[in-house]
Order: structure tokens, then C-alpha cells, then sequence
């Protein structure tokens, strides 16, 4: 029949079809016997490709033995053979790839690990592996990394800073405005909540350090934001930002705030200067009259302390002089009653001793008469008692 050619030669199979016909005309095509027959081209049957693709991946562990069909069945392993060792080799390129299967987080970073775009792990440093990417991503912020954020001033070319008015001038509490410049200091302490908690945790650790410096500056006069009180305004300031970004989770930590510059606005800047160079002079006058009064007080108590001293050194004295001599007096007085004759005796001779001992003395006997001329030497320095005496 001209439909059904039951040959076996021409690659037909043992059943008789042609393999070149399309499946399911059992060998019945009215176009004649495929290809050959030069009649109209098969369709693709797609199921049959796939089976194709996994008869010549089977391949990859051998092929059929003997005869000519085993022979075609061999030819086909030989080629799905190269096909398996391009999959796998593709699939162990795409595992082991660095960044698509193995990864290095480095010493400052932590890896947060991304699984169909949901969080999975969070690395620490060192060499790790991942499920290649679609399936796992890995992210490596830099949490060792000390970040800073200016707010209040800009810095231009050549390292000239700039004021941003909007940001830079506050009102005070006493409703004074203050040109404030200052920089926040913070670092990642939380690389997951960093990471996925805010939409843009940069800018909001720089919307909340402004927000949070304008509530401190509204609480505060100017003097003291200006003069002494720098230190309490960046503590507080420092730790309301912390709160508010605990609060959000944002995942940083702040560790310092620094006020660069916090003065009045440059129009009346001149005054503000003075009234603080005159605050400083009054201080410093006050410190030096403290220090001169310190000098000079405790001088003047051990000068008092010394007269007093003195004082009474010499009351004492006098008191235990004048009662010696009473004591002396009593004594003399009681020997001169057993006595009175010899005491007065003892007296006189006493005084006269004291009285002549210093004396130049001339000696002459009143038993000698009229007969001896006196004499009275012209040399007066020998006359003189140089002790006083008469």
C-alpha cells in the first residue's frame, strides 16, 4: 500500500514506522514515506525534544551494546555525554563563583544573608558559603566603620565650611537664635535592623540629630549654650538621639556629639563677644581678689595668733615677777621684824653696794684733819662712769 510501507531499511524501526514521520499517523502519511519521499516537512513535537534531551543526559552513564541500533543508541550517549559535562560544569561554576557561592565578610563588616529576598543570617568575618544567587544573597554593611554626619554647615572647596541657615540657626529657650554647627559621630550596631528597619537610615540619624538638637537649644539660654554649657548640650543631645532611633530600630549607635561652633547670628556677634570678654574680665578679677584674699587672711590670722601669743607670754611674765618680788618682800619683811636693827643695816649696805659698784671712788680719813690738801684729778675721763653711775 502507498500509505503503509512496511520495510525495515531507511531507519525505520521494527514496528515498521518511520521515524521521520509525525507521531501518531502510525506510517500512514498520504505525503509518502518523510524526507525521503520529498514530501511536506514534520511538525515539532516538543514533548519529544524533552525526551530526547533526557535519553542523551542518560547517556552520561553509558550507552546501549551491540548491533546497529545499539550502535545509534551509542552515538546519541557519546553526544549527551558533552551536553552533561557542560550542565555540570556551568552548575559548578555557578556554586562555586566567588560572590555567587562562596563569599570573604572582612574584619569591619558582618554578612546578612538573604534567602528569596527574606532575611536568613547574619555572618560574622571570615571565609563563608552561600546558595547561589537567585536563591541566596548576601549583603556586607560596614558595622566597625565610624560614619559622621554634619548638620548646620557644609564643607566647600578647599575644606572652607559654609553655614546651611535652615539647619544651622535655632531659637533658644530665653527666644534668642543661635547659629549652631555640629557633627554626629555613630556607628552600625545592628546590621539586620540597619539594614531593613528604615527605608534610609542615614538620613534619618541626620533628621533626628537636628530634630533632637533643636528641642536641647529650645530648653537652654543662649548664654549658657554659648559660654559653659556646651558639655550638658551634647550630652543631652546625644542621648535624645538615641532614643528616638531605638525607638525607630534603626541599628546605629551614637557615640559622640560635637558642637563646632555655637554662637549668636554674625549681626549682633560683636556685642555677644563683648558682653562675654567683660563676663570673662569680671571673673578673672574675682579669681585674683580670691587669691589675694587667700594670701593675705591667713598672714594676718598668724600675726594675730603671734601678738596674742606674745601677749600673754608677757602677762605671765609680769604676773610671776611681781608675785616674786611681793614673795621676796614678805620674806624680808619677816626676817626684818625678828631683826629690824640688822636688817636695816643688811639694806643700806645692799643698796649702797648696787648704787657704788660702778662708781669711781675717792677714799679719804676724816681722822687725817686739816692736814691733807684734797685732791681732785683734772683728767674728767676718768671721772666718767661709762655704766651711768654717779
Amino acid at each position: 500500500m502507498p500509505w503503509n510501507d512496511q520495510s525495515n531499511g531507511n531507519g525505520n524501526g521494527s514496528d515498521g514506522r518511520n521515524r521521520s514521520q509525525r507521531p501518531g499517523d502510525n506510517g500512514k502519511s498520504p505525503w509518502g514515506n518523510g524526507p525521503q519521499g520529498g514530501g511536506e516537512p514534520p511538525e515539532v513535537d516538543v514533548d519529544e525534544l524533552v525526551r530526547n534531551l533526557q535519553k542523551r543526559l542518560g547517556g552520561i552513564f553509558g550507552g546501549g551494546s551491540g548491533g546497529g541500533k545499539g550502535a545509534g543508541r551509542g552515538g546519541k550517549g557519546l553526544g549527551g555525554l558533552g551536553l552533561g559535562v557542560i550542565v555540570v560544569a556551568l552548575i559548578g561554576v555557578w556554586f562555586f563563583t566567588p560572590g555567587s557561592g562562596w563569599y570573604v565578610v572582612n574584619a569591619e563588616e558582618q554578612g546578612v544573608i538573604l534567602r528569596f529576598g527574606a532575611y536568613n543570617r547574619t555572618e560574622l568575618p571570615g571565609f563563608h558559603w552561600k546558595l547561589p544567587v537567585p536563591f541566596e544573597k548576601a549583603l556586607k554593611p560596614k558595622v566597625a566603620r565610624v560614619h559622621q554626619e554634619n548638620i548646620g554647615f557644609r564643607v566647600s572647596g578647599r575644606n572652607v565650611a559654609s553655614n546651611i541657615p535652615h539647619e544651622s540657626l535655632m531659637l533658644t529657650g530665653d527666644e534668642n537664635i543661635v547659629d549652631i554647627n555640629f557633627s554626629v559621630i555613630w556607628q552600625i550596631n545592628n546590621a539586620r535592623d540597619f539594614l531593613f528597619n528604615l527605608d534610609d537610615p542615614v538620613g534619618a540619624v541626620k533628621a533626628v540629630s537636628e530634630s533632637a538638637m533643636r528641642e536641647v537649644v529650645g530648653k537652654n539660654d543662649l548664654q549658657p549654650i554659648i559660654t559653659r554649657g556646651r558639655l550638658i548640650v551634647e550630652n543631652s543631645a546625644r542621648d535624645l538621639i538615641q532614643t528616638a532611633l531605638d525607638e525607630y530600630g534603626a541599628g546605629v549607635v551614637i557615640t559622640q556629639v560635637q558642637l563646632q561652633k555655637a554662637d549668636p547670628p554674625s549681626r549682633v556677634l560683636e556685642a555677644f563677644r563683648d558682653v562675654v570678654n567683660a563676663g570673662q574680665d569680671a571673673e578673672t578679677k574675682v579669681n585674683q581678689a580670691t587669691a589675694y584674699a587667700n594670701d593675705v587672711v591667713p598672714k594676718a590670722r598668724g600675726d594675730a595668733a603671734k601678738l596674742e601669743q606674745e601677749a600673754i607670754g608677757y602677762r605671765d611674765s609680769v604676773i610671776a615677777e611681781a608675785t616674786g618680788e611681793a614673795e621676796r618682800f614678805n620674806l624680808i619683811h619677816g626676817e626684818y621684824k625678828k631683826a629690824p636693827q640688822v636688817t636695816r643695816q643688811r639694806m643700806y649696805l645692799e643698796t649702797m653696794e648696787r648704787v657704788l659698784r660702778g662708781t669711781d671712788k675717792i677714799i679719804l680719813d676724816k681722822k687725817a684733819g686739816n692736814q691733807v690738801v684734797p685732791y681732785l684729778p683734772l683728767n674728767t675721763k676718768k671721772l666718767q662712769n661709762p655704766q651711768g653711775g654717779r
